[in-house]
């Protein structure tokens, strides 16, 4: 795991034996394009939010990922990927 970041990943069933899983993240970089504080990527099976150190502390980092996971685990976000 790259410094800085946070990981987790969530399936139906919580572990990842062959149940549709999305793995999200956030990683704290030095900066941004445009200052911005953060920006969102997504991909088939992945969210990842890039934010800047300026903007985001690693506590806020570890704050937003514990709210994050109780948002999915209580299924108040679902990805819908081709397949999933």
């Amino acid at each position: 795991m790259a410094d800085g970041e946070g990981v987790n990943t969530q399936c139906d069933d919580g572990s990842n034996e062959g149940k549709p899983c999305a793995e999200f993240r956030m990683e704290l970089r030095d900066s941004l394009p445009g200052g911005r504080a953060v920006i969102g990527v997504e991909q088939e099976g992945e969210f990842v939010w890039l934010a800047s150190r300026e903007h985001v502390s690693e506590q806020a980092r570890d704050e937003f990922m514990e709210q994050i996971t109780r948002i999915v685990k209580e299924r108040w976000w679902v990805q819908n990927w081709p397949g999933k």
